[in-house]
């Protein structure tokens, strides 16, 4: 019994982690104070956390757009053969962050729920981010390197859900997380407005978006490394949160050794009239983790895509089916992570980029 018990306490604290610590000097103090354990304690699971590989960085997330900054999915459709050798040309590109090969595993019938049925795909996909002034010059960049493939673009025209917070049986989570508010349910995927952002504030999110080393007051470091006092230093990473600038500054998993080995992209083909009320169904189930509404490309003709993970194939399908079901969706398909070419979180500001 105590043993369950402190499983379920160490899950806590990683979802917790994962959901994101409070602006504050002593982040991990108070986070812990809310979940009834000290700051050594939080510290000692983080620290374990990166110890046993589960942890990929502890850093801030930041919101693309109200940076300055466009982004997209992209795909192509490749032969096995050509798949390594674009990939090769495409992933040393700054502003591609992820990307995979997406297809249907062995293991699977492909002539169920979820299945291909036998029809193709793309199958080599990635994102691309990059300064809203240099995004199409960069695209094209992309497009000369993927050529002589038709390069699909994908950007979101909503977001229905970005957060990530993985745990033990997905349980239902994402309603209510200590230490930070939740953002609206559906976010207009056009551009953002967005101020311009003094050098020393690019500085700052160039270090917070690495990673930050774990300790009582991590964010002092940075403070005084770009001219701050810690408490106006904070003062403005609360005023970032509130417009949402800074989405969080949080524990990110790396999601296989964190036993998360199956995840699959789930896309269906929904009427407009219908697509908010999907997206919202989707973004309610607590085991996806991403939902957007994207526009409809030649040859594929999906709109809203989500993002479930579990510990293998035949659990991806069963809550492939689920939550199909749940959200009063048919005739979906699941495009399935069978290889990891990259996998990295985006660099804002880096030396030498203008803006």
């Amino acid at each position: 019994m105590m043993a369950a018990q402190e499983r379920t306490a160490d899950t806590d604290v990683l979802v917790a982690l994962q959901a994101g610590v409070p602006i504050e000097r002593r982040p991990f103090a108070a986070l812990g104070a809310q979940l009834g354990m000290s700051e050594d304690a939080m510290l000692g699971r983080l620290r374990v956390a990166f110890d046993e590989g589960i942890a990929r960085r502890f850093g801030a997330v930041f919101d693309a757009r109200r940076l300055g900054y466009r982004s997209t999915l992209c795909a192509l459709e490749l032969e096995p053969a050509e798949l390594d050798g674009v990939a090769a040309r495409i992933v040393p590109l700054e502003g591609v962050t992820h990307c995979y090969l997406r297809g249907w595993p062995a293991e699977l019938d492909g002539d169920g729920p979820g299945g291909p049925h036998g029809a193709l795909a793309p199958n080599l996909w990635f994102t691309y981010t990059e300064l809203a002034d240099a995004f199409d010059d960069g695209l094209a960049r992309v497009r000369d390197l993927a050529a002589p493939h038709a390069l699909l673009v994908l950007p979101a025209a909503r977001r229905f859900k970005i957060d990530v917070v993985l745990g033990p049986g997905q349980r239902d989570r994402m309603e209510s997380f200590p230490g930070r508010a939740r953002r609206a349910a559906v976010d207009d995927g056009g551009d953002e407005p967005f101020r311009a952002f003094t050098e020393t504030e690019k500085r700052v999110v160039r270090d917070m978006q690495g990673a930050i080393p774990p300790g009582p007051a991590p964010f002092d470091a940075i403070a005084a490394r770009n001219g701050y006092e810690a408490d106006a230093f904070i003062a403005l990473l609360r005023g970032w949160e509130g417009e949402g600038v800074l989405r969080r500054v949080a524990l990110i998993l790396r999601h296989y050794n964190a036993g998360f080995k199956a995840n699959a992209m789930c896309v269906w083909r929904v009427d407009a009239e219908r697509v908010v009320a999907a997206g919202r169904a989707l973004a309610a189930c607590p085991e996806v983790t991403h939902c957007y509404e994207r526009v409809i490309a030649p040859g594929f003709p999906y709109n809203i895509y989500a993002m479930i993970h579990t510990a293998g194939w035949a659990e991806t399908r069963a809550l492939f089916e689920s939550i199909e079901a749940r959200a009063g969706l048919a005739d979906g398909r699941m495009l399935c992570s069978l290889r990891e070419y990259k996998k990295t979180s985006p660099s804002y500001f880096a030396a030498g980029t203008a803006k």
